[in-house]
């Protein structure tokens, strides 16, 4: 975050049922009372240990939309010591600024004698290596993490970053070269959740500032009461370097009836702010705007006034679905303009290049995307779910429905 939009760039189900067939023949069997019979409590506790690995245990906490990022709240040490860290999928180390957390105020933190180094399109950070003890909500575990008080690109908005990305992006960042789990893969390998899956919805900020806590992430699964329809997922790209991230493939990206063809590869990533296309894609889209023009403070592109009620959607053939983002959605708010450098009164997009035609890495999927779409990061199955996002007002309709109908039945 080296400025308000240069992004931080992180390279960092249907079931059918079919009617039964009667079946003519017929058996008894004879149940035996057992001799020494097992009373309820014992009961319960022998089948709540039999399906404790089979639920479907997760949990939810809120993510702050900080215009140009995402961050959540995680605890550090004993005592907690709560720490705020843009959220990123597209690496996998988290690290902490020296001034948000000092080890040597904690009880349980230990100096692993390691140093780790990690370099983001826009930034870096350098320190040394802890393990403590970390908490996601309610829910604590070990965790390994760099302190830094050496980094840049990074403002005061926030205290760290912590990576969701495939584990294999964490090797080679501390300076003996092993995986460093991310804490969604503690959760999991300590079987406080059931599934190594986060659940991701985000919204744009509709408050007009700078930051609103409108997002969640869940843990272990997905929200189900914050997207419509079914998730779309898509197995990881076999592409590099997009197949070491969250990457997918792309069957079609079409800028009203103008069309790139082929499959297209890429990644999604929540550390990135932008919908970032390689420079053929970006000049084939705004060639179909005339007038359109790079604006070189704030590095995004200026849509003329007389252009803007002509634009047409933008969509993305993912999975043969396709997700579609309308001219509102993908064009900066007037009431953010001034925030990201801009100029009042100009309308500037959220589509920008990549700056190369790498055809392993031909777009990434941001912020701005996924503020519409809501996502799911599938370790276990190495897959990318999508769906369209619900709005604030349209869950809490939902939710306002529900406890209704609770007090209706009370």
């Amino acid at each position: 975050m080296v400025n308000k939009i240069l992004l931080i760039f992180l390279l960092s189900v249907a079931c059918t049922s079919a009617s039964p067939t009667p079946r003519r023949s017929t058996f008894k069997a004879t149940l035996a009372r057992p001799a020494n019979p097992l009373h309820l409590k014992d009961i319960f506790s022998r089948d709540m240990k039999r399906w404790a690995n089979c639920g479907t245990n997760s949990f939810s906490i809120p993510a702050i939309n900080q215009e140009v990022s995402y961050t959540i709240t995680v605890g550090l040490g004993t005592p907690v010591t709560d720490v705020n860290l843009i959220f990123d999928t597209g690496s996998s180390n988290l690290w902490v600024k020296s001034t948000a957390y000092d080890p040597s105020k904690s009880s349980t933190s230990n100096n692993l004698g390691e140093t780790f180094s990690i370099q983001y399109g826009s930034g870096f950070a350098s320190g040394n290596e802890y393990t403590d003890v970390a908490t996601l909500g309610s829910y604590k575990f070990t965790q390994e993490f760099g302190v830094s008080s050496n980094f840049s690109g990074f403002d005061d908005t926030v205290q760290g970053l912590v990576g969701f990305g495939p584990d294999d992006l964490s090797t080679n960042v501390t300076s003996i070269g092993t995986k460093v789990p991310t804490p969604v893969d503690n959760l999991y390998s300590t079987h406080q959740i059931s599934s190594n899956v986060i659940g991701v919805w985000f919204q744009p900020i509709t408050d007009g500032g700078i930051k609103e806590t409108n997002g969640e992430i869940t843990f272990g699964g997905h929200d189900s009461t914050k997207y419509f329809g079914r998730i779309t997922y898509v197995p990881i790209t076999t592409v590099s370097p997009s197949s070491e991230f969250w990457g997918i493939d792309i069957a079609e990206i079409a800028f009203g009836t103008t069309k790139i063809t082929g499959t297209i590869h890429g990644i999604v990533d929540t550390g990135t702010t932008l919908i970032l296309l390689s420079d053929h894609a970006t000049n084939t889209l705004y060639k179909q705007i005339p007038g359109a023009t790079l604006d070189s403070n704030t590095t995004l592109y200026i849509i003329p006034p007389a252009e803007v009620p002509k634009l047409k959607d933008i969509t993305f053939n993912i999975g043969r679905k396709v997700f579609k983002l309308t001219p509102a959605q993908y064009l900066v708010p007037q009431n953010q303009v001034v925030s990201i450098g801009g100029n009042v009164g100009t309308t500037y997009s959220w589509i920008a290049s990549l700056g190369n035609n790498d055809p392993g890495l031909a777009f990434i999927l941001g912020q701005k995307f996924l503020e519409n779409f809501y996502s799911v990061y599938d370790t276990t199955h190495k897959r990318v779910g999508l769906a369209r996002a619900k709005t604030t007002e349209t869950t809490c309709k939902k939710e306002a429905r529900k406890s209704s109908l609770l007090i209706d039945l009370e």
